[in-house]
């Protein structure tokens, strides 16, 4: 092909791109200062309330100083991001082009009555704006008003800041405290279960420090992390939805299934309450203080929904990549033995040449190696523990206990092994990544050889 012919096909092309924009993009037709202006330039300052229309419900907000309240359909406190967004994308608001006055084009530019949200902002009782919003297209949104043909191009807004369901505009905040000035939390079961924590000024590296003041099991080494972790999922607990009109019997609130209260630094407490399953993937929830009930996703409650054991320390073991000098995995076909000789490591299990870079991912999986929780079932026979994996590791601290962890069966989800230390009966929960990167073929650990030139 030859370069004329080539310098003709590529403009060709661009031609054809050019086109197609052109086609796609909305028709652009006179300037908005060619007619009076359909929609007026807003002062966010002057508008009191805003009703907001999609899919046949219409929810009004309202602005009361810096807050912002749901006064319809239900009375409720507004999502203040969503709702501040609301006002300012209404004072930014410019209208620049009118696109078309085609009926046809108001289903395409989704401004027509079933799929346009409609927005009407007042002040009091006076009517500042009254528009339906539209797609987004380039570098402005489409809108319409109620009742007219022509489509207009407008800067400032965009569909989503307005395309919400009914539920979004209400705030979903279950709890909100600071989590540093929580004091003492305690968890109390139905069937009787109960835990009770202090803080005790004191931090473990990075952790504040909690001590035991009452359980109904047995906590010789608390895990801080746990505490921790249910008082700063709390600090700012949103729900996923409302479950309105639900009676509490019905939700398995009255009474609850657990209570979690967190004390803090005024004298104050915040308690909630977790009641029962609505279907596999959520949980009905409320506070104690506040009639609403809400609906929070399942993984979501797991975050604070925690049984007396689980504030056990789950760590498995707890030796320093350096200070690890023999490591061993009785795993049938995945079986070996690594033992330290100065800086280099050998295999004395089976007999190979192994390469020390290779080595050290395992050597780094003793370092602070922790399971997640405790196995719902205690029994090590029905998590294949009666048979187990064994992976042992040494340290060359002078009375360093030796790290022993059995290994039994996967969970049904895959994510974790049913695991037992060497020096306690309890089944745990350890991540199937932390253990898969001990139990290699013992092949993967051997020193790579280079073929001799001949």
């Amino acid at each position: 092909m030859n370069k004329k012919t080539l310098i003709a096909l590529g403009a060709f092309v661009v031609l054809g791109i050019i086109a197609i924009v052109a086609l796609r993009a909305p028709e652009k037709g006179e300037r908005a200062s060619d007619r009076a202006r359909p929609i007026p330039s807003l002062d966010a300052a002057q508008i009191t309330t805003v009703d907001i229309t999609k899919g046949g419900v219409t929810t009004t907000l309202k602005k009361e100083g810096e807050t912002y309240r749901v006064i319809a359909p239900v009375a409720y406190a507004a999502d203040a991001g969503n709702a501040k967004g609301v006002w300012e994308s209404l004072g930014k608001m410019d209208v620049s082009d009118l696109v078309t006055e085609q009926p046809s084009k108001q289903s395409e530019f989704q401004v027509d009555d079933k799929e346009g949200v409609r927005v009407v902002a007042k002040h009091d009782a006076q009517v500042l704006a009254d528009v339906i919003v539209g797609k987004s297209v380039g570098a402005g949104t489409m809108v319409r008003l109620p009742g007219k043909n022509e489509i207009w191009q407008a800067s400032g807004l965009n569909r989503f800041t307005f395309d919400k369901p009914a539920s979004d505009w209400r705030d979903k905040s279950i709890t909100t405290f600071t989590a540093a000035d929580a004091q003492k939390l305690e968890i109390a079961a139905k069937d009787g279960a109960k835990l009770s924590l202090k803080k005790t000024g004191t931090k473990e590296g990075s952790e504040d420090k909690w001590q035991v003041v009452d359980a109904t099991v047995k906590i010789d080494k608390l895990d801080y992390a746990t505490a921790n972790g249910v008082v700063s999922a709390l600090a700012a607990w949103k729900a996923n939805d409302f479950a309105d009109g639900v009676k509490l019997a019905d939700a398995g609130l009255e009474p609850p299934a657990v209570t979690i209260t967190v004390g803090l630094k005024d004298g104050k407490s915040v308690s909630v309450l977790l009641g029962a399953k609505k279907g596999d993937d959520e949980m009905y929830v409320k506070k104690s203080d506040a009639p609403q009930v809400f609906l929070v996703k399942k993984y979501n409650v797991e975050r604070i929904n925690k049984a007396p054991i689980e504030f056990r320390d789950k760590t498995l073991c707890n030796i320093d990549a350096a200070d690890v000098t023999e490591v061993s995995v009785a795993a049938g076909d995945k079986s070996f033995a690594l033992v330290k000789s100065g800086s280099d490591w050998k295999a004395t299990k089976p007999k190979m040449e192994v390469d020390a870079g290779k080595v050290t991912p395992i050597t780094s999986a003793f370092k602070d190696w922790k399971a997640t929780s405790f196995a719902d079932d205690q029994s090590p026979k029905n998590n294949g523990l009666t048979k187990p994996k064994v992976v042992t590791a040494k340290s060359k601290e002078k009375g360093a206990p030796v790290c022993q962890v059995k290994i039994g069966d996967e969970s049904k989800d895959k994510l974790s092994y049913f695991v037992m230390t060497g020096k306690s009966n309890d089944v745990l929960m350890a991540p199937k990544w932390s253990v898969d990167r001990i139990l290699v073929k013992p092949e993967d650990l051997k020193k790579a050889t280079v073929a001799a030139k001949k």
